[in-house]
């Protein structure tokens, strides 16, 4: 099963980017930290992204990225060395060195300092289902009262209070809008859900008709904390939440299960 990294996180870590540190620091102190991306999955192979930071008057989307850099991942019995496949983009192919529940280590040198960061891979989700594999969307006509929405519910089993989002991804190749007045550009819908054991759909959940793969991820914490804490606004610039020593950004581990559902109208 491919598993894809949820966007959300790439929103998350623009406020590394723009909210990197709090307006009263000197500048080589907010500016010289380099931003981790990192995201660990069983059966995939390894990608750590590591960047400059992003000045508060860029025009980049994200900051440039660093080169020449010798990173390096430990299970605690085995240690490798990730290559750079591209820019900023460093690389393990192994497929099988990423197992559940072992704590991976991350290391580099960096302006005379070690940047580093742990996480600990999550069980995989387990007893997903769905209360109905067929989701009923009511049409949308303007001047006319839609029918009641009714929801259908997964749930999935969370004895141990772990941390848990969904992702929405329709698959058809050529989709058809829920609302015929949408015409913005399609997006997967993203749900950061916290420590729960079921998600209600609600119709704005659904913009689109057609086939559905839900992606069910069982997260750590540090993830759940980047996500919901993004480092403020622009008037009020706070140190937004890192999981990296002497850096900013986000090292950490995830499985996902998935279904198929059919939203119609």
């Amino acid at each position: 099963m491919e598993i894809k990294i949820p966007t959300l996180l790439t929103v998350a870590l623009a406020a590394f980017f723009i909210c990197s540190c709090k307006k009263d620091s000197t500048l080589d102190d907010d500016y010289s930290r380099p931003v981790v991306e990192g995201y660990l999955v069983p059966g995939k192979s390894v990608l750590v992204k590591v960047y400059y930071q992003k000045y508060l008057d860029d025009t980049i989307s994200l900051g440039f990225p660093l080169t020449d850099l010798k990173l390096k991942i430990s299970d605690g019995a085995k240690t490798v060395e990730l290559s750079e496949r591209t820019d900023g983009n460093y690389v393990y192919s192994d497929t099988t060195f990423i197992t559940e529940h072992k704590t991976y280590s991350l290391s580099f040198e960096y302006n005379n300092k070690t940047i580093s960061s742990e996480t600990t891979v999550p069980d995989k989700p387990t007893g997903f289902v769905t209360s109905d594999s067929l989701q009923k969307v009511p049409v949308m006509d303007f001047g006319t009262t839609p029918a009641t929405f009714v929801p259908i519910t997964l749930s999935w089993n969370n004895t141990t209070g772990g941390h848990y989002m969904i992702v929405l991804k329709n698959t058809e190749t050529s989709r058809t809008s829920t609302n015929p007045r949408n015409n913005g550009s399609y997006r997967d819908t993203e749900v950061i859900l916290g420590q729960v054991s079921s998600f209600q759909t609600q119709q704005m959940t659904f913009n689109y008709l057609g086939n559905y793969r839900v992606l069910l991820f069982h997260i750590n914490k540090e993830y759940s904390d980047a996500l919901n804490n993004n480092g403020g606004s622009s008037l009020n610039l706070t140190n937004p939440y890192t999981n990296i020593v002497n850096g900013l950004g986000i090292f950490t581990s995830m499985q996902a299960d998935s279904l198929k559902l059919r939203v119609y109208q």
